[in-house]
């Protein structure tokens, strides 16, 4: 036993098992045996541990230190097994109940270096595999659990910065209506002032001339009677004329009161605002976040829609263009340059610009519509504007080429191919795309397509009647787009060159489509004032604020602000009340993302109410919650103050509104 120990520190040995074919040498290293079977219990650098049981009679006395063997060692997934020629250097013989079991400590006298050395590599191997695996298993485990709860950590984090910029709003706005109520209490306090001091000029100069008349009767001695009514009756003006100055002056403290009480408020409404332009930095760079982390990595394509599981994987031609605008105007140009490629790539392969597509490129709806062709060359030429890169441009001709075949002998853009209906919302946005692409390459024809489809918008959408922009030719429906975007594609001085009244035109959708709503957002339910997708007089449902229409008319105050700031202070001012107001309005419908991806990030919704008839031939979302690309990323636009149909940034700028810097 001792000899076996002192074998065995003589080598490094590795407790593996692989099967092991031998037999026995004898002199002139002859063969003695056929081949019997054993395996391994140890591998060693200098030799291994062979066992074998039940050895065959005849062969367990040949089984004995100093014997040779000629062992072959196969190796799992190994192409040959490894020859070595062994010497016994020690033995044991184990009784079992029916058998014997041969322990025996080889020692190699002969076998290639390269084989001795992949023999104990892979032996080595083997036996720190299962710690290495269950290393690798204990660090997935570890990094997936630390995924996880950073993840929670940071969905919990953006829910948080939701709720508090909510309630920031909402204490935004009560300190405006607070201060709205007092400094309307003031005025009236001042004029109740006013009044009573008008008063007393009143009754002091009919004092005075009481006075006179008493005075006069008084020294004629005269009709004593009246004298003495005299007396009263100039007391009594005495009186009253002490009343009211005592009046006057409890409302002049009252007004001071009040005026302390107004610049108190308007001090908390500074910090207020202050405190809205810091948080809403965090609310704006997280709808980004939402917005880049749902573009998948191969094609480009951004996710339309989240948390409604019938349009999972859609991404709307419509919504790749604003993400395309979104992306531009935070400098994010290699994101909006995977979208782009996309398209050029259907493009060169002659496919045609589709409305709807799967995130991994593949065509969910096989339709073509003229205004989604020029929505996408309005991004492409976005796209050049800003960067100087006219990769895109041979992008932008195509739709300038589409579109053209879809134009009528007067000018008209038809829906798309096999499409007779004709859309404001179409011709608005071929308009814009053609009078772009006109001002980038200098050609007149584009100036001049831009000027028919001008004109025909003119002849067959512009009215003075009770509906002053038409859905279409021939269709009175209101649509709460085509009014904002007639200010955002026209501008309010070629709409009066167009003998139409932008204000008149702002005027009417205030009028029939503002619609205040309960949204209900996690259990807690706000009023909110918005627009809806059409005149919601006109439908069962009651009103439906649509966020991204919303947006599209905050982007319509905008420009009219910018329009009147050197021109007219009371509208400049009104509008711009207008763009903070819906702003916050907006804002207030913020939710978290609807799933684990989105990390909670802020997002706004498609609408305020699930599966509602927009008016339009289509629904909203079935689900609640739904967030909305279209709608985050045209808050976004506004919130930039960038009008993408003009390809112009605007004087009146919602970053900078916070910021106070436009006061």
């Amino acid at each position: 036993m001792v000899n076996k120990m002192g074998e065995q520190r003589r080598y490094i040995r590795i407790s593996t098992v692989l099967p092991v074919e031998f037999y026995f040498i004898g002199e002139s290293n002859k063969r003695l045996s056929p081949y019997l079977q054993g395996f391994t219990n140890n591998i060693g650098k200098g030799g291994i541990c062979l066992i074998v049981n039940d050895l065959w009679w005849g062969f367990a006395d040949r089984l004995v230190i100093g014997s040779k063997l000629g062992v072959n060692i196969n190796i799992f997934l190994g192409k040959a097994p490894i020859f070595a020629i062994c010497r016994i250097v020690w033995k044991e013989a184990i009784r079992y109940t029916n058998y014997y079991q041969y322990r025996c400590g080889l020692e190699f006298e002969l076998i290639e270096d390269k084989k001795k050395a992949i023999l104990f590599t892979y032996g080595v191997f083997k036996k720190f595999t299962p710690y290495l695996v269950t290393a690798i298993l204990l660090s997935l485990g570890l990094t997936t659990g630390f995924s996880f709860w950073k993840n929670t950590q940071v969905s919990l984090k953006n829910k948080q910065i939701i709720r508090d910029y909510n309630n920031i709003l909402i204490e935004l706005n009560n300190l405006k209506d607070t201060l709205r109520r007092e400094r309307e209490n003031t005025s009236m306090l001042i004029e109740e002032q006013k009044e009573r001091e008008h008063r007393v000029e009143e009754l002091e100069k009919e004092l005075y001339d009481w006075q006179i008349k008493y005075n006069f009767l008084e020294r004629t001695k005269d009709n004593q009677d009246i004298v003495n009514k005299m007396e009263k009756k100039i007391a009594r003006l005495k009186n009253y004329i002490s009343t009211l100055k005592r009046e006057n002056d409890f409302l002049k403290r009252r007004i001071n009161e009040s005026g302390r009480i107004s610049n108190t408020i308007l001090d908390r409404l500074k910090m207020q605002e202050k405190i809205t332009y810091w948080e809403s930095k965090k609310v704006v760079e997280g709808m980004c976040d939402w917005i880049r982390n749902r573009q998948d990595k191969r094609s480009g394509l951004v996710l339309s829609y989240e948390g409604d599981k019938e349009l999972e994987r859609l991404a709307f031609t419509y919504d790749q263009a604003l993400a395309v605008i979104t992306f531009l105007i935070f400098d994010d140009y290699q994101r909006a340059k995977k979208i782009l490629d996309f398209y050029l790539n259907e493009l060169n392969n002659n496919r045609p610009i589709y409305n709807a597509y799967y995130t991994n490129g593949k065509v969910n709806e096989y339709i073509i519509h003229s205004g989604v062709n020029a929505w996408l060359g309005i991004a492409s030429l976005n796209y050049i504007f800003k960067t100087n890169d006219t990769s895109y441009l041979f992008l932008a001709e195509r739709v300038a080429d589409f579109l053209e075949k879809m134009m009528d002998e007067e000018g008209g853009i038809r829906g798309g191919p096999d499409i007779y209906w004709y859309s404001t919302e179409h011709n608005l946005d071929s308009f814009a795309f053609f009078r772009l692409l006109g001002l980038l390459t200098g050609k007149k024809h584009y100036y001049q397509l831009s000027n028919k489809i001008s004109d025909w918008i003119t002849r067959y959408v512009y009215t003075h009647r009770d509906v002053p922009v038409l859905r279409g030719k021939g269709d009175a429906t209101v649509a709460t787009d085509t009014y904002a975007w007639s200010i955002t594609t026209f501008g309010p001085e070629d709409l009066l060159r167009l003998d139409m009244d932008p204000d008149e035109i702002v005027k009417f959708a205030i009028n029939n489509c503002e619609v205040e709503t309960t949204f209900s957002r996690q259990g807690q339910l706000l009023r909110v004032r918005g627009f809806d997708f059409a005149k919601f007089r006109n439908l069962p449902r009651g009103g439906v604020i649509s966020c991204e229409w919303t947006a599209q008319m905050i982007l319509a105050f905008q420009i009219m602000a910018s329009y009147y700031k050197d021109k007219d202070m009371l509208k400049y001012e009104d509008y711009l009340n207008k763009v903070i107001f819906y702003s916050n309005e907006l804002q207030k419908m913020i939710i978290p993302s609807p799933s684990p991806a989105g990390k909670s990030n802020p997002v706004l919704p498609y609408a305020s109410l699930p599966f509602a008839d927009t008016g339009h031939g289509w629904r909203t979302p079935k689900a609640n919650m739904v967030g909305s690309l279209s709608a985050t990323a045209y808050f976004l636009i506004t919130y930039r103050g960038y009008n993408p149909l003009r390809g112009e940034f605007l004087d009146v700028c919602l970053e900078r509104l916070y910021n106070k810097e436009e006061k």
